[in-house]
């Protein structure tokens, strides 16, 4: 028999003070997350709306996660709000397995309620997740699509397999919301009906290797360290091993662009190569990314060096923390482009 709207506000209060609804607790910092990894993802989290932290003061990112608490931080997290309240609910996580059941969602708490207290597996996480994304997939093939996917990686480091998943294991809360911020860094923001028939194992996309992920990484590093210092350029990945900071101009110009090359034998930084090595944009972009990669030099004395390579076509080495970075100006048309590598290749490896 359903409860009346008090009863269910009542209980919808004591499980809030888990997972939490809203913002209210916005702008705390919890005295248990201050040097955990995902201190700025939970914080963001908080920000969303997607959970809150306890009374106490404390977020608990360690804790486990059952699976009614992960299909409200997924609905929350990905449709941006939170679903209306409704008459027609016993328990505060009706809505939501409401909601994903009649997406077809593998809801599993739907039918049997004292299931969405138990812990949910990453294998049932994998299986959510690949439903938002309108595809049905299960078991191991829901964990290859979301590796494949790039929304996660293996839990045992370097080691995007199947079983470096590890699916039978639980996740904690701030591993949920690292998912979620992934999942709506990749553009994740709706949630699509599941098909009923499975999707076709030839569908699945492709394990990624560890140069894919480094790939992905580094575009995302100089996303957020380097491009934002800077307006009217646009940054995009070349498919291959360059990240590209390019300023578009009218029909007919040749684009300023920036391009860092990376090197897949060895994981690394390799080249920043400048198109116009006398504008002030590009010269600042190519120390910031030397910079961000360890290599620590006074810019004056470097776009000195560089103005020197250019204007006697003529390479230059330098010495700069045991590393040689060489500056090789282009003899091409137009003037002005410029190479600077790292010789990686010199040094000594183990």
């Amino acid at each position: 028999m359903l409860k009346f709207r008090s009863l269910c506000a009542s209980i919808l209060l004591t499980a809030l003070m888990l997972v939490g609804a809203g913002n209210a607790f916005a702008g705390i910092t919890f005295r248990d997350t201050d040097t955990h990894w995902a201190k700025a993802t939970i914080e963001w989290g908080v920000e969303k709306g997607i959970v809150n932290g306890y009374a106490n003061g404390t977020f608990m990112p360690n804790q486990n996660v059952t699976e009614a608490e992960f299909i409200r931080m997924l609905v929350v997290g990905i449709g941006g709000k939170d679903l209306e309240e409704t008459y027609l609910t016993e328990y505060w996580s009706d809505k939501y397995y409401n909601f994903l059941h009649f997406k077809n969602y593998p809801v599993r708490g739907f039918s049997d309620k004292k299931i969405r207290n138990a812990f949910i597996t990453r294998t049932q996480v994998a299986e959510l997740v690949s439903s938002a994304d309108g595809v049905n997939y299960s078991g191991d093939e829901a964990i290859q699509y979301v590796l494949g996917k790039k929304y996660a990686h293996g839990r045992i480091q370097g080691e995007n397999t199947i079983r470096g998943y590890m699916g039978h294991a639980t996740i904690t809360r701030a591993e949920v919301l690292q998912l979620i911020k992934n999942l709506t860094n990749h553009g994740m923001h709706i949630l699509y009906d599941r098909p009923v028939e499975s999707s076709p194992t030839a569908s699945l996309p492709k394990l990624p290797t560890p140069w894919d992920l480094y790939r992905d990484d580094m575009h995302m590093v100089i996303r957020q360290k380097v491009f934002p210092k800077y307006t009217g350029y646009r940054i995009y990945d070349d498919g291959d091993s360059r990240v590209i900071m390019t300023r578009t101009k009218q029909e007919g110009d040749i684009d300023n662009a920036v391009s860092v090359q990376f090197e897949p034998q060895i994981l690394s930084f390799s080249s920043i190569s400048l198109s116009d090595s006398s504008d002030k944009t590009q010269r600042s972009m190519l120390a910031d990314v030397l910079d961000l990669y360890g290599f620590k030099i006074d810019k004056s004395y470097l776009l000195a060096k560089i103005d020197s390579a250019v204007k006697n076509k003529k390479e230059i080495q330098l010495k700069i923390s045991g590393k040689t970075l060489v500056i090789e100006p282009r003899i091409s048309n137009p003037a002005g482009q410029v190479k600077v590598y790292y010789k990686w290749w010199d040094v000594a490896r183990s």
